[in-house]
């Protein structure tokens, strides 16, 4: 049996309108991007900003998948050019690859292909990343808020996700406070430049010390793309 190495994993987020998950997930699997999960989330944009970035209802279909590097950066780049937008600011979704730092190894050797790819998608990955996401964990009722003030400093929309805190009492602990444990998790995608600014207004306006209870943290996106 031939041995090959397990190449680096990637997350894929697709973020798009509700009942394209299932299309969407075939078009990954013939990619060769095998391992999916579905969720619900919606979006914040007000309808005017909806209907300008052609997003339509604001309900969502959230897809997170799990593929190698190589299969990623080819399916993004095939995916960008067929259904892509081309940077006209109008699309029915998005979609963006993160890089993971851990896996499980049993899934990274089953997603992994023996293949030649591995010395392109090394140095692609070196490649300095231009999108940042921008995750704000906040207690329910306070997302509107959030998202008007991460618009005031640049940002166009998000998408919400339904949560609840698990291990919070460390947090407590230390603040001395009480977490509410249902939340919302607002998911931002935002340039580079502008990310500090957001996160710095976000954790100023609704962090922990406020009603809002907000915990903000980011990771970088390898590539990112709206659909037509």
């Amino acid at each position: 049996m031939r041995s090959h190495n397990i190449q680096p994993m990637k997350l894929v987020v697709s973020i798009l309108r509700r009942g394209q998950g299932n299309p969407f997930t075939k078009l990954l699997t013939d990619k060769k991007i095998f391992f999916h999960h579905q969720c619900i989330g919606l979006g914040t944009a007000t309808s005017d900003m909806m209907d300008m970035l052609g997003l339509g209802t604001a309900e969502k279909d959230v897809l997170l998948s799990i593929g190698s590097a190589g299969a990623v950066e080819r399916a993004l780049d095939e995916l960008s050019d067929s259904l892509g937008s081309g940077g006209q600011g109008k699309g029915t979704g998005i979609v963006f690859s993160l890089p993971l730092t851990g896996i499980s190894s049993l899934v990274a050797a089953g997603l992994s292909a023996p293949d030649n790819t591995m010395e392109r998608v090394e140095e692609n990955m070196k490649q300095e990343s231009k999108n940042t996401l921008i995750l704000v964990a906040v207690n329910q009722g306070y997302t509107d808020a959030v998202m008007d003030t991460a618009k005031k400093k640049g940002a166009t929309g998000g998408t919400i996700i339904r949560a609840r805190w698990t291990g919070a009492e460390h947090l407590e602990q230390f603040y001395g406070i009480t977490l509410q444990a249902e939340k919302e998790v607002v998911a931002i995608l935002v340039p580079n430049e502008i990310r500090n600014q957001i996160m710095d207004a976000i954790n100023l306006n609704h962090g922990l010390k406020t009603d809002a209870h907000a915990v903000v943290c980011s990771l970088a996106v390898d590539k990112a793309f709206k659909l037509a």
